[in-house]
């Protein structure tokens, strides 16, 4: 019973190596094919392009910068709707709301925010940033088969991405989080891979709730090193009403 019981021991401790060595093997690797190393070595990141929802066009640009810079822009019949992130503080400026004051993001939003301005991406150096990673296996997406990777954050969210098991980009993430207090379950399809600056990048994005297309993403522009003040993604000054009472 004993030699059971250590060879039992042994046989978990040898496959729980083999899915470690096997999970930094398919990042390796995934690394490589995107040219992880080439986006180490920039500082700034400019992406523009539309967002296609229901029958309206969005043209938008995002800005990135290292490490945990975020801004975005889009405009939408005749309004300007920006929202930015500093690395610790978030905000929004929305005119649909009814104010074009800048207003903070709730905890809960910077913590979202902070996937968005991942300069390097949720899995580079993952384990340092508290993340945990398994593969779970194989599955087949669209006739390729793909690599599954389960990323679960500190706060409990779980982000599962299909890598596809011959070029190792990434196909297709699947995510749960807890919204508001709402399970909600988002899917992102990648797709049109280009390289830029020999660092490949996916230039649509479909997301999808339910099953159904809430909107895509489309880039016509990507561009490395361009100049960025960090004043960029500070919150604006709330500008003050004009006086219209005539006084002194």
């Amino acid at each position: 019973m004993k030699n059971l019981v250590v060879s039992f021991l042994l046989v978990m401790i040898f496959t729980s190596l083999s899915f470690a060595q096997t999970v930094d093997e398919i990042l390796a690797e995934h690394f490589a094919a995107t040219g992880q190393e080439k986006l180490l070595a920039t500082n700034t990141v400019m992406m523009k392009g539309k967002i296609i929802q229901q029958s309206f066009e969005i043209p938008f640009t995002s800005f990135q910068k290292r490490p945990m810079n975020f801004r975005s822009e889009a405009e939408f019949q005749g309004m300007k709707i920006s929202s930015g992130f500093d690395g610790t503080m978030g905000w929004s400026v929305n005119p649909m709301t009814g104010s074009t004051d800048p207003q903070p993001m709730t905890e809960e939003q910077i913590d979202r925010m902070k996937i968005q301005a991942d300069y390097d991406g949720l899995f580079y150096n993952y384990k340092e940033k508290g993340y945990t990673v398994e593969f779970i296996g194989k599955e087949i997406v669209d006739d390729i088969e793909t690599y599954v990777l389960k990323l679960t954050r500190p706060n409990g969210d779980v982000i599962t991405s299909y890598i596809d098991a011959e070029n190792y980009v990434l196909l297709k993430s699947k995510s749960k989080m807890k919204i508001q207090g709402v399970d909600t379950e988002t899917e992102v399809i990648f797709s049109n891979y280009k390289y830029v600056n020999e660092i490949l990048n996916p230039f649509s994005m479909e997301t999808k709730m339910n099953g159904q297309t809430a909107m895509q993403m489309i880039f016509d522009e990507i561009t490395y090193d361009t100049d960025m003040p960090d004043s960029m993604f500070a919150m604006p000054e709330i500008t003050a009403p004009a006086d219209t009472t005539g006084s002194k």
